[in-house]
């Protein structure tokens, strides 16, 4: 029984020798010549995939792209640039000024896109609170079933306001007013995170675990979510520029109309990874500061991990979640995070379960309910262990490990680089054949000149 390298090394040898002069000329017609490599390129993947335990999907090696984004419009507080070596294009906005100026540049520069969005919002979003209505209290099911999901989104928000820092409604209020979408319905939106269950993967290397590499740190963070709806026609990476004395300068992913963070990049720089916690079976509180937002603030103003878990333990938390946070002392924690709980793991302390190793510079989370005992993402990272880095995260262990349906981001430290890759929209053949993001190009942004960028 042979390892991936054997697979691999036959399937090359098998290509070798096929392009030899001797053996082409038993080959000579270019349709037998197209149909054997394409069979040989699929044995080739099989093989590889069969190579880890309980794996099912493929290598993803599409090229990976470093074009510079284009211009496309500017307003007196922000500029909108796209990558467009993808479909659709990867929008980044560059926001300046106060937070109102950051919601109004907004919504000005991507008011099409949001007033296309914001209609289609509400049935994607009740079809994917449907399964776990039955997790929410009961007095919030009863909500949504009388009022519907715009009801539930109204209520969470009168629960959590009070613990709204001032500058997030001011930034909302923005991009109200430059979208031309009602102020409520902007609202409504920033608030689903605290009612959807996203399952989603994330790693931190470092050390040993990279030791072969050129690298400081890197961090995967792999977004798993339903591809079926609307928003990965609008990925947007927001830039944001604070004044002096507001924080630093901060990146997040997501879509647009949307400010919380799930998945950024800051000039501290920390790097942001998160994932529900299924498995908690604690308190919960509606009543606290929306996770999304308390992310977002470790984005705009900590310096490291320390700070930021500083951030969450004195927090109002609400929803239990997973937090992933890498920094520049080329270290990374996960923190379990809900209302009851702040709970902080490195590579020595991580629990251990079967088929979930601990590995030293190494801290992982799977994309499955925890405790996982799926084999699958530790016995990719076991195979690459030592010489983790960018590239086979790409290439092998997201696409592999088959995580990062809506999007996938790779944080590269040393060269202060991130990679993203976005869904395909909903083709006309229906979602199914939705194309997840660990299997599309990615895009490489330098955040050192992404920051860097001046109005």
């Amino acid at each position: 029984e042979g390892g991936q390298e054997e697979s691999l090394w036959l399937c090359s040898l098998s290509l070798c020798v096929f392009w030899s002069p001797s053996v082409r000329t038993l080959h000579s017609s270019p349709q037998t010549m197209r149909l054997f490599l394409a069979s040989l390129a699929l044995a080739c993947v099989l093989a590889f995939a069969a190579a880890q335990q309980n794996c099912h999907g493929v290598p993803n090696f599409l090229p990976v792209s470093t074009d510079a984004p284009v211009l496309v419009n500017k307003t007196t507080s922000g500029k909108f640039y796209q990558q467009k070596s993808v479909s659709p294009p990867l929008n980044i906005l560059h926001l300046y000024g106060t937070p109102y100026d950051f919601g109004f540049a907004h919504g000005t520069l991507m008011r099409e896109q949001i007033q296309t969005l914001f209609p289609e919002f509400y049935n994607y979003i009740y079809a994917q609170i449907q399964p776990y209505v039955h997790t929410l209290p009961l007095w919030l099911q009863k909500t949504i079933e009388v009022g519907g999901v715009a009801a539930a989104l109204d209520a969470t928000y009168e629960l959590t306001k009070p613990f709204i820092p001032e500058y997030f409604m001011e930034e909302i209020q923005g991009l109200a007013d430059g979208s031309g979408v009602s102020y409520q319905k902007i609202l409504q939106v920033q608030m689903f995170p605290e009612l959807i269950k996203a399952g989603c993967s994330m790693f931190g290397a470092w050390g040993p675990a990279i030791s072969n590499t050129t690298g400081s740190l890197f961090q995967l963070r792999a977004l798993d979510w339903d591809t079926s709806g609307p928003f990965q026609q609008y990925p947007v990476v927001l830039v944001y520029h604070p004044q002096d004395s507001n924080g630093h300068a901060f990146s997040t992913m997501g879509w647009a109309g949307f400010i919380g963070a799930m998945t950024g990049y800051s000039s501290a720089p920390i790097g942001l990874c998160e994932k529900v916690w299924l498995g908690y079976n604690g308190t919960s509180s509606r009543q606290g500061i929306p996770w999304h937002f308390l992310l977002r603030d470790i984005m705009q103003f900590d310096s490291d991990i320390d700070s930021a878990v500083s951030r969450i333990a004195n927090a109002h938390r609400t929803c239990p979640i997973f937090v992933g946070l890498g920094d520049y002392s080329n270290q990374f924690r996960a923190i379990e995070y809900s209302y009851e709980v702040v709970e902080v793991y490195d590579d020595h302390n991580s629990p251990t379960w079967d088929d979930h190793p601990n590995f030293e510079g190494l801290v992982y989370i799977d994309k499955h309910v925890q405790p996982s005992s799926d084999p699958c993402m530790p016995s990719l990272l076991e195979k690459y262990y030592g010489s983790l880095n960018v590239q086979n995260t790409i290439q092998y262990i997201a696409p592999i490990f088959e995580t990062g349906d809506m999007h996938v981001a790779v944080y590269d430290f040393a060269n202060n680089y991130m990679y993203v890759s976005n869904a395909s929209p909903v083709p006309p053949s229906g979602p199914n054949d939705v194309v997840p993001a660990y299997n599309r190009n990615y895009i490489r942004l330098d955040m050192n000149q992404l920051f860097a960028t001046t109005l």
